[in-house]
């Protein structure tokens, strides 16, 4: 980010090249240059409290609202950032033609309902590369552990299974226990670095499988695996619903904008598109939280995922797949502020 703002400085904003690899960064900055000139000096001070929150906690909510200002403007939406002017409450107060929207942003991580989290990958993989034992250099053992539930924070914990999978190594026989099964998978020869994280690329992809690898000698190869099931919808729908009770004023319609982070084109399009007449992730989603008469104050849910450089021959800019949702049951009527939403009508039954 610095790096950038000095690019940005250099050129007075006007960047001449999108950097490929941060195009995320240069948004995010943009983003900050067109909202700190409309924000009162309170305003400006609750805006330096979340980026300095942001900075120890991840910066993608913080651009998720910026991305969503954006685009409002580009619609040629007033914006009055609401949250940060009045401490509370929904993001903003979009305006236009004497209409007036509430629009909430929500961003959550494609790990959400996971049992195995990354974080908690990370800590598990601190403890492997300290702690596993295994004498011979001439081959590399395959490890599979299966949880019941999820994976553990605690460093004990974690240290346990570490030491579980030395001795499943060492003596070639399943293990079990308490919240764990461990078993042996057998030896590969000992290869490059490269060659191992291609192959446990490829064994992670047919087994539909967490692959974890150990680079260094004693090198291992991990399966994780969980008998407890992904929860990502019913995560959603909870976050959802919290925003639609507690955020809005519910005099005008709202909006809620529900951005998945950590997710691919591929995996986004997978979760919107309808196949074989079965609905999508998303259209379960809508319907759970739009058919209910609690929430008919909400006129429109929008999710996106993920972010890639979108270029042409004369442009160059951060982008994202995204699904709009209108309600067929909102009581401020069918007048709606994000085009292209999906109209048909939604099957009865929803909570």
């Amino acid at each position: 980010l610095l790096n950038l703002e000095r690019l940005r400085a250099r050129w007075s904003g006007i960047f001449q090249s999108l950097p490929e690899k941060c195009h995320r960064g240069v948004d995010f900055l943009i983003g900050l240059g067109q909202t700190i000139p409309v924000l009162s000096t309170q305003a400006k001070t609750r805006l330096l409290g979340r980026l300095k929150q942001s900075l120890k906690e991840g910066l993608w909510p913080l651009e998720h609202e910026l991305r969503i200002a954006a685009v409002l403007s580009k619609y040629g939406w007033d914006i009055y950032f609401h949250d940060f002017e009045e401490g509370g409450g929904y993001d903003f107060l979009a305006t236009q033609n004497q209409n007036t929207f509430e629009i909430e942003a929500k961003a959550i991580s494609l790990f959400t309902g996971w049992p195995i989290k990354p974080e908690n990958i990370d800590k598990l993989l601190v403890e492997v590369l300290q702690h596993f034992v295994w004498k011979d250099e001439n081959t590399i053992p395959l490890i599979g552990l299966r949880l019941s539930s999820s994976l553990s924070p605690e460093r004990t914990q974690l240290r346990q299974l570490v030491a579980a999978f030395s001795e499943v190594a060492r003596t070639r026989r399943e293990l079990s226990l308490s919240n764990a099964q461990i078993r042996f998978m057998g030896t590969i020869p000992n290869v490059t670095l490269d060659r191992l994280r291609e192959a446990a690329y490829v064994h992670s992809q047919m087994a539909g499988k967490i692959v974890l690898i150990k680079g260094t000698d004693p090198k291992l190869v991990l399966e994780l695996d969980s008998d407890k099931p992904i929860q990502l919808e019913r995560k959603i729908i909870k976050t959802i619903s919290g925003t639609a009770r507690e955020q809005f004023s519910r005099l005008n319609p709202g909006v809620i904008w529900t951005h998945i982070n950590f997710i691919s084109d591929e995996v986004f399009t997978l979760l919107s598109s309808t196949k074989d007449g079965k609905a999508c992730l998303f259209d379960r989603i809508a319907i759970a939280a739009l058919l209910s008469e609690k929430r008919n104050h909400l006129s429109q849910l929008v999710f996106s995922g993920g972010a890639f450089l979108h270029k042409t021959p004369t442009i160059a800019r951060s982008s994202y797949a995204n699904v709009v949702y209108d309600s067929p049951v909102c009581r401020f009527g069918e007048s709606f502020i994000f085009p292209g939403g999906r109209k048909r009508r939604l099957p009865e039954g929803g909570n």
